[in-house]
C-alpha cells in the first residue's frame, strides 16, 4: 500500500483513544465537540455522522464492516452493515471482516458508487498478551523464543507507577510484549493484503482511491509505556497513507512535512466524493491535493487532546508541548527534529521551554475560538467533560 499511494509521516491522532478518535473520524469534529471524549462517552445525537452525510447527500452506497466503536451511535442506522457484533480480538474477527469485504467487491453490480470502510481490530490484541487485566498470559512461552526477542526500545524507562500490571515486568517481558505486538502487526496485515488485493484484481481497481490509517497508536515499550491516551509519538502518531490509482506523481512518497490530524481523514473522503462539508467542519482539511502533488497552502501545527490522559497537545514542525490537566505535572516541551524519541524536556532549559510553551498556548487559545467546545446539559454531564470545560476555561483565564 505504502508503494502505490503517499505515506504522510506527520499524522496524528485528534484523540489517542478507540471511543474519541473513531468519532472524530464519523462526525468530522475535535474531542471536544463530540461529547466523546473517553472510552466510557457518547457521540452526541445532534450531530450527523459520516453514513449519514452520504446517504443524505449523495448516490453513494456507505458499507460498513468490523469494529465502530462509537458509543450511542448504531452502525446499523448510518450503514449498509455487512459484518457486524464482531468478537472484541482482531485474532478472531480481522478475516471474517477481510472476507466480507471481499465477498462485497465480488457480488457488488449496482450502478451506485460506494464507500466501503472496513474497521480492523488488531493490533489491539496487545491488550489481551497479558490478560485484559494484567494477568501473566502468554509470558511462559517468552523463555521459549528467548533469541528472538526484540530489544527496549532506546527511551525505554522502567515505570515506576504504582499498582500498574507491568511496573514489575522483567526485561524478558517487557521484551516479549514487544514481539508479540509485531506479531499482532503482522496477523492483520495479511488480512489487510488480501482485501487489498481483492480490490486491484477487482472491476473497481482504477477508480477505487483507499486510505489506511489507525485510530490511535501504542506505548510498546516506548518511555516505559503500553497501551493508549498520552501525547508523546508513539501513541498519538498514527499511520496514513492514501492510494489514488491515478495519482502516479505521488506513487510511493513518504510525506514527512504536511501535518495532519484525523479529522482531516474524513474531510478528505468528502472530497473526493464531492460531498458538501459536514457541519462545522473547522479543522478539517482535504489532504486530496496533495495526494495529487499540488502545492498549497497547509497548516504549520495540529492540537491533540486525551481527556481519558488529561493531556493537551501542540505539535508544529519543530517542537511539541504536553500540557497537563493536573498542574501539578511538569509540562513537556520536545524539539521533534533533534530529539524525535522525546527523550529531552525542553523545559529543564527554561528559556526556551517557556518560550516554545507560551507560543503554543496561544495557538491553543486560537483552537479553542475556532472549534464548539461541548458543553452537555447539567443531566448529561460528565467528569470527562468537566475535566475538559474546566480546564479550557482556567486557560482563558490565564490568557
Amino acid at each position: 500500500i505504502a508503494q502505490d499511494g503517499i505515506s504522510f509521516r506527520a499524522s496524528y491522532a485528534t484523540m489517542p483513544q478507540c471511543v474519541p478518535a473513531r468519532t472524530c473520524w464519523y462526525t468530522v469534529r475535535m474531542s471536544c465537540e463530540t461529547g466523546a471524549p473517553t472510552n466510557g462517552d457518547s457521540c452526541r445525537p445532534d450531530i450527523p455522522d459520516l453514513g449519514q452525510w452520504f446517504s443524505k447527500h449523495s448516490d453513494y452506497h456507505p458499507v460498513y464492516a468490523g469494529k465502530w466503536h462509537v458509543n450511542g451511535r448504531d452502525v446499523a442506522k448510518s450503514f449498509d452493515l455487512i459484518y457486524g457484533k464482531p468478537q472484541g480480538k482482531g485474532e478472531y474477527m480481522d478475516g471474517a471482516v477481510a472476507r466480507a469485504c471481499m465477498g462485497f467487491l465480488d457480488n457488488y453490480n449496482d450502478d451506485k458508487p460506494f464507500f466501503l470502510n472496513a474497521g480492523f481490530m488488531n493490533p489491539h490484541d496487545c491488550c489481551y498478551t497479558v490478560g485484559a487485566r494484567g494477568g501473566q498470559g502468554k509470558f511462559a512461552f517468552a523463555k521459549e523464543i528467548a533469541d528472538e526477542l526484540p530489544p527496549l526500545p532506546e527511551n525505554f524507562v522502567k515505570s515506576t507507577r504504582k499498582g500498574k500490571f507491568y511496573s514489575d515486568w522483567t526485561e524478558e517481558q517487557w521484551r516479549f510484549y514487544i514481539y508479540t505486538y509485531y506479531r499482532w502487526v503482522e496477523m492483520v496485515d495479511a488480512e489487510i493484503a488480501s482485501l487489498y488485493d481483492a480490490v486491484r484484481s477487482s472491476p473497481f481497481a482504477d477508480n477505487t482511491v483507499i486510505i489506511f490509517s489507525a485510530d490511535h497508536g501504542e506505548g510498546v515499550g516506548f518511555h516505559g509505556n503500553v497501551s493508549k491516551g498520552y501525547m508523546e509519538d508513539e501513541a498519538w502518531r498514527v499511520p496514513l497513507t492514501i492510494v489514488d490509482p491515478r495519482a502516479d506523481q505521488t506513487r510511493g512518497v513518504v510525506d514527512n512535512q504536511h501535518l495532519s490530524t484525523g479529522v482531516d481523514v474524513t474531510a478528505t473522503i468528502l472530497d473526493y466524493a464531492q460531498l458538501p462539508p459536514m457541519p462545522k467542519m473547522t479543522i478539517a482539511k482535504s489532504l486530496k491535493p496533495l495526494v495529487e502533488g499540488k502545492e498549497i497552502e497547509w497548516r504549520e501545527h495540529v492540537i491533540g487532546e486525551s481527556f481519558h490522559g488529561q493531556q493537551v497537545a501542540v505539535r508544529d514542525e519543530q517542537y511539541k508541548t504536553i500540557l497537563y490537566l493536573n498542574p501539578k505535572i511538569k509540562t513537556k516541551v520536545f524539539d521533534m527534529n533533534a530529539d524525535p524519541l522525546e527523550m529531552n524536556n525542553l523545559m529543564d532549559s527554561p528559556e526556551l521551554g517557556e518560550t516554545v510553551m507560551q507560543k503554543h498556548k496561544k495557538l491553543l487559545l486560537d483552537y479553542l475560538d475556532t472549534v464548539e467546545v461541548y458543553d452537555p446539559p447539567g443531566n448529561a454531564k460528565k467528569k470527562s467533560h468537566t475535566l475538559y470545560l474546566d480546564y479550557y476555561k482556567k486557560l482563558r483565564e490565564e490568557a
